[in-house]
């Protein structure tokens, strides 16, 4: 899945990739409205200082000569191809007491992947992926998705406002208090037990967003997802503040990899 041929890995704290980014001079990752600049902002540890000094240190930095840097061929050829991507995804989730925060820099047939790395500081990990398939799966195991969620169950279309409002309820109500609540949003009691079981008691539940630049702007879109071991709920919302409403839907596995794939793959600006 990976390009196991690279051996030199570079590891850097947040702050420390956007110092880089900066004396590498790559442009489009230092306008604050691109994704990757905002991901790397809000994963920036509040306790680091001295990140210039620190990244002078790293091993991974073959060295430096005023304000220019050398680093192994393979990895500047990874953030070459990156920084030109129109396409991206960021995930982030939990699952019990870990949290994951990856951003997936789609270019061509192959995905340069930063991936936080568990521990105290946001060290992430750059990489380069070679197989959109191996990697949906990869990530589908990695979030929980089961293969048992039954296909018969309706999508469930709600106020997303409301939504919001119950999820910040759920672990004070008990499953009937919270399933009544749902079933007045929804009008469909079934699906209701079932969503309110996974909002009680997830195994993993995060946020997924698609990123695609158009004419220099970039277009999201955006889901959710919960997971327990009898259903995946995948959770679609409006983007705009002015609508309000929200649907999720029981989605197998199988069918969540294929989306992933499906992004992957789909070529830019395609229907």
């Amino acid at each position: 899945m990976t390009d196991s041929s690279r051996k030199e890995n570079v590891v850097l704290q947040a702050k420390e990739w956007l110092n880089l980014i900066e004396r590498l001079g790559i442009q489009t990752w230092q306008d604050p409205e691109h994704p990757f600049h905002v991901f790397l902002q809000e994963m920036l540890d509040s306790d680091a200082e001295g990140t210039r000094e620190t990244l002078n240190s790293k091993d991974e930095v073959l060295g430096t000569q005023g304000a220019r840097i050398s680093l192994p061929q393979h990895v500047l050829d990874d953030l070459t191809a990156a920084s030109a991507a129109v396409k991206a995804c960021r995930l982030s989730y939990t699952c019990g007491k870990q949290t994951f925060e990856e951003y997936l820099h789609i270019t061509g047939n192959q995905i340069i992947r930063f991936r936080r790395l568990p521990g105290k500081f946001n060290r992430l990990y750059v990489e380069r992926i070679i197989e959109g398939k191996q990697l949906s799966v990869l990530l589908a195991g990695r979030m929980k998705w089961n293969s048992r969620t039954p296909g018969e169950l309706p999508a469930l279309m709600m106020s997303r406002k409301q939504f919001d409002a119950a999820l910040c309820q759920a672990r004070e109500l008990d499953l009937n208090r919270l399933a009544t609540l749902l079933a007045h949003m929804t009008n469909d009691e079934e699906g209701s037990i079932a969503l309110a079981k996974c909002m009680k008691s997830p195994l993993a539940q995060g946020d997924i967003r698609f990123y695609a630049n158009c004419g220099g702007r970039w277009e999201i879109q955006q889901m959710q997802f919960m997971n327990n071991t009898q259903f995946n709920w995948l959770i679609r919302c409006s983007a705009k503040d002015e609508e309000d409403w929200m649907i999720a839907t029981p989605t197998p596995r199988q069918q969540f990899q294929k989306i992933l794939l499906k992004w992957f793959r789909k070529p830019h600006n395609a229907e």
